[in-house]
C-alpha cells in the first residue's frame, strides 16, 4: 500500500482525541581531527520482506558531513549514544512486539521502515534523515511517520507512549572525548513556545513523558508525524522543519541519494542483488565523512568509530577513488595529509605503524586516477618525508642487528594482531609506501626522487622475501617472531603488492585462512566462530590475480550473504549467534571491501596492464556494462558478454596492454591466431585496442 502523508481516518472511524508526546535530548557533536534500478519513491514495500543476515535488525540515519547519526535499534527506538527514545505502542493494553526487520527501501535507499504489531493492530514506522534547515546545516533532522492500522473486525483502544532513557541506558556507541555535559532541552517545541527543543509534534505536551490515547475502528488507520533534531533548535526553526510534509522529506531524501549514487561509476550487471549491495555500500562510504574547519576526514563509522583511523580511512578513500568519486576521495586524502607527524610518519592510533603506508597508498590511489591531480606535488613531498621516516626506522633496525634486522620496530597496535612484535603487515605496508611515494614523485615530475625511492623500495622488498625464507612459517606469519593474529599479513599480495600473486606463500596463506574459517569466504578473527567482515577481501583480490576466480567469487558470495536489512555489513560478528555485539553496522571498511572486490573483478589497474573481467560472475556474462570507471590511464567504459561459444569485449582504448579473462569454466579455443593469448584463460591485446571477440570452449 502507498503511505499517505496527511493525517486521516477511514470512513466509519470514530472521532478520537489524540495526544502524542515524547522526550528528545540535545545530541552533542563529537568531531575528530546505480546502481539500483529506479522506482517510484512512494512505492509500496514491506520492511518485513527484506532479508537480514543478523540476529538483531538495525539501521543508520546519517548524512555526509554531519557530526552525529541516529541508530534505529532492534526495538524500534531512536538512539544517538547519549540518549534513547523508545516508542511504546499498545492495543487494548497489550504492548506491541519488537520489529522483525528494520530495513531500507530496496535494501539500500535510506528510507527506513519497521513494523510492530499488537494483536490486530499494526504500527508502521518510516523515517528519513536530512540537514535540518539547509544543505550546509550541521544539525541532522529526522522525519518520522507513524501509522496505526486496525486489521481486525472490532474496535481497539490504542496507546502510544514515548519515553526518554537516561545516558546509562543508552546504546554505548559514541566514543566521547573529554567530559560530556548532559543536555537540557529534553522537550518538544510547542506552537506558542519560545524555548529551544529537540523535536516537534502537533500534539506536544509539557514534561518529559506523555502518552496519546485513541480508538480505532475495524479497517481504520491513524497517522502521526514527528520531527527530531540532533541538536536543540528554536521553536520557530523546528516549526519550519515540520512545515515540509513527511512525503516531501522522503522525496527530497530519495532524490538526493539516487543522484549521489548515480553520479559515480555505474555497474549494470544484470544482477540486482550485487547492484543493490554496491549502492548500499556507496551510501555508507559517502556518509562516513566529517568536516572540521573546512577540511574533510573519513570516519570509521556513524556510531562508535566517529573518529579517524588510518586503517579504515585509507580503504574508504580508495573505494571512492576507483568508483568515480574523485573529488571526494581527494578532499579526504587532503584530510589525512594534515595528520602527518613532524618526523614524517602518519599515525592515528598508538602502535599502528602500518598507518604511514596506508596514508601514502590512499594519496596515490586518489591522486593518480583518472589523471594526476594538481595537488600531487604537495602530496608527493609529504610522501617523500614519510618514506624518509621509514628509511630511518629501517636504518636503526639494521644497526641493532638480530634475525629480523632492517624491518620496522617492535610494536603493539592493540587492535588486531594482539602481540608485541615486529609485524609483517607493518613492513608490507612499508613496501607499499615506497611504491606510492615513487609513483607520486614521478607524477609530480620529481624523477630523481622517484627513482631513488623505487630503488630503496626494491631493496626493502628483497629483504622482505629473504626474511620470509628464514622464518618458521610455511606461508606469511602475522609477525616476524611468529606470534599474533593474522591481520596485516593478509595484505601482502594486495593491496600492498609486497609479494607477487604467484608466490606460493600467498596461496598457502589463503588456504590456511579459509580452512580456519570453514571454507573460502570470510576470514575468522582468532575464534573460528568470530567472522571478520572485510579483511578476507585482500585474499579474494589475490585470488583474482592468481587466476582463481572461483575462490574470489566465494568471498563475494559471503559478503553478499552477510548483510543487514539496509544492505550493509558489520565489522565483526558471530557465525553461530549471528550477532555483532556492540560493533554496530554499518562499517565503512566492509563497504569499501565489497566495492573494491567487485570493481577489481571487472577492472584492475594497479599494475602496468589493464586487466578486465578477472572475476566476472557467470551471471554477468549475459551482458554487462560499466560506465565512467576511473583508471590510471583515464576514465573508461567496458561492455562484455558471452554465450557457449564466443565471448566479446568492448572497452575504451588505453595506452597499455589489456588482458581479458574468459568466463568461468571456459578457456580460449584453438590457436587464437593474432590474439596474443598468454594463457588458456587470458587474451592479451596491444595498446590502443578497444574491442575483441574470442572463441571459447568448456574446460576439459
Amino acid at each position: 500500500m502507498a503511505w499517505p502523508d496527511v493525517r486521516h481516518r477511514a470512513a466509519g472511524a470514530l472521532s478520537c482525541k489524540t495526544a502524542f508526546a515524547a522526550i528528545f535530548v540535545l545530541a552533542l557533536p563529537l568531531i575528530a581531527p546505480g546502481c539500483a534500478p529506479s522506482r517510484p519513491a512512494d512505492a509500496a514495500w514491506d520492511p518485513d520482506s527484506i532479508p537480514d543476515a543478523f540476529a538483531r535488525s538495525t539501521a543508520a540515519l546519517m548524512w555526509p558531513g554531519l557530526p552525529l547519526a541516529f541508530l534505529v535499534d532492534e526495538h524500534g527506538a531512536l538512539a544517538n549514544g547519549l540518549w534513547r527514545v523508545a516508542f511504546e505502542p499498545a492495543a487494548d493494553g497489550a504492548r506491541a512486539g519488537d520489529p522483525a526487520r528494520v530495513a531500507c527501501q530496496d535494501r539500500w535507499l535510506p528510507v527506513v521502515r519497521w513494523n510492530r504489531a499488537a494483536g490486530d493492530v499494526r504500527w508502521r514506522f518510516e523515517a528519513v534523515a536530512f540537514p535540518a534547515r539547509d544543505e550546509r546545516d550541521s544539525v541532522l533532522a529526522v522525519s518520522i511517520r507513524v501509522e496505526a492500522v486496525n486489521g481486525g473486525t472490532r474496535r481497539h483502544a490504542l496507546v502510544l507512549r514515548a519515553a526518554f532513557d537516561s545516558l546509562e541506558a543508552a546504546a554505548p556507541f559514541v566514543a566521547p572525548e573529554g567530559e560530556i555535559q548532559l543536555p537540557s532541552s529534553w522537550r518538544w517545541a510547542r506552537a506558542a513556545g519560545r524555548d529551544s527543543a529537540c523535536g516537534w509534534s502537533a500534539h506536544a505536551l509539557p514534561g518529559r513523558e506523555a502518552a496519546g490515547e485513541f480508538a480505532l475502528e475495524p479497517g481504520a488507520h491513524e497517522v502521526e508525524r514527528f520531527v527530531v533534531t540532533s541538536h536543540a533548535l528554536s521553536a520557530a526553526d523546528l516549526a519550519r522543519c515540520a512545515r515540509e510534509s513527511h512525503a516531501a522529506c522522503v522525496r527530497r531524501v530519495t532524490e538526493y541519494w539516487r543522484r549521489e549514487v548515480g553520479r559515480g561509476t555505474q555497474f549494470a550487471l544484470g544482477d540486482l542483488e550485487t547492484e543493490r549491495a554496491l549502492a548500499a555500500a556507496r551510501v555508507v562510504l559517502l556518509a562516513c565523512r566529517t568536516e572540521w574547519a573546512g577540511t574533510w576526514y573519513p570516519i570509521g563509522g556513524p556510531f562508535q568509530y566517529r573518529d579517524v583511523w588510518l586503517r579504515d580511512g585509507a580503504r574508504l578513500i580508495q573505494a571512492l577513488a576507483i568508483t568515480g568519486y574523485t573529488s571526494e576521495a581527494r578532499r579526504l586524502a587532503d584530510g589525512l595529509a594534515t595528520l602527518q607527524w613532524p618526523q614524517g610518519a602518519f599515525l592515528t592510533q598508538r602502535g599502528q605503524l602500518d598507518g604511514t603506508g596506508q596514508a601514502l597508498w590512499a594519496f596515490e590511489q586518489a591522486s593518480l586516477r583518472p589523471r594526476p591531480d594538481s595537488t600531487v606535488g604537495r602530496l608527493a613531498r609529504q610522501a617523500l618525508e614519510a618514506w624518509h621516516w621509514i628509511e630511518i626506522q629501517r636504518g636503526l633496525s639494521h644497526r641493532g642487528g638480530g634475525r629480523f634486522a632492517g624491518f620496522l620496530p617492535v610494536t603493539d597496535p592493540r587492535d588486531a594482531e594482539l602481540v608485541s612484535a615486529q609485524l609483517v603487515g607493518n613492513d608490507a605496508w612499508g613496501i607499499a609506501a615506497g611504491e606510492a611515494a615513487a609513483r607520486l614523485a614521478g607524477a609530480a615530475g620529481l624523477r630523481a626522487d622517484s627513482a631513488r625511492v623505487d630503488s630503496s623500495r626494491r631493496a626493502y622488498r628483497a629483504e622482505f622475501v629473504a626474511a620470509l625464507g628464514r622464518s618458521d612459517s610455511p606461508d606469511v606469519p602475522p609477525s616476524w617472531q611468529g606470534g599474533g593474529r593474522d591481520w596485516g599479513n593478509l595484505a601482502v599480495a594486495w593491496p600492498t603488492r609486497a609479494l607477487p600473486a604467484s608466490d606460493p606463500r600467498c596461496e598457502r596463506l589463503a588456504r590456511r585462512m579459509w580452512a580456519e574459517a570453514g571454507g573460502a569466504g570470510l576470514t575468522c578473527y582468532g575464534d573460528p566462530d568470530s567472522l571478520q567482515g572485510y579483511v578476507g577481501v585482500d585474499l579474494a583480490v589475490w585470488a583474482l590475480l592468481a587466476d582463481r576466480p572461483a575462490q574470489a567469487d566465494s568471498v563475494l558470495g559471503a559478503l553478499l550473504g552477510w548483510r543487514t536489512g539496509s544492505g550493509t555489513s558489520a565489522e565483526l560478528f558471530s557465525r553461530s549467534t549471528r550477532d555483532f555485539g556492540a560493533d554496530l553496522p554499518p562499517h565503512p571498511t566492509s563497504a569499501a571491501a565489497l566495492t573494491a572486490l567487485v570493481r577489481n573483478a571487472l577492472i584492475y589497474d594497479d599494475g602496468d596492464t589493464l586487466q578486465l573481467t578477472l572475476g566476472a560472475r557467470q551471471l554477468w556474462w549475459r551482458g554487462t556494462r560499466v560506465t565512467r570507471a576511473p583508471t590510471r590511464w583515464g576514465t573508461i567504459d567496458l561492455e562484455f558478454r558471452a554465450d557457449a561459444r564466443r565471448a566479446s569485449w568492448t572497452w575504451t582504448p588505453v595506452p597499455v596492454w589489456t588482458a581479458l579473462r574468459v568466463p568461468p569454466g571456459t578457456r580460449l579455443a584453438g590457436r587464437m591466431a593474432g590474439a596474443g593469448a598468454a594463457a588458456a584463460h587470458v587474451a592479451l591485446r596491444p595498446p590502443g585496442s578497444g574491442s575483441f571477440e574470442a572463441e571459447i570452449e568448456g574446460e576439459p
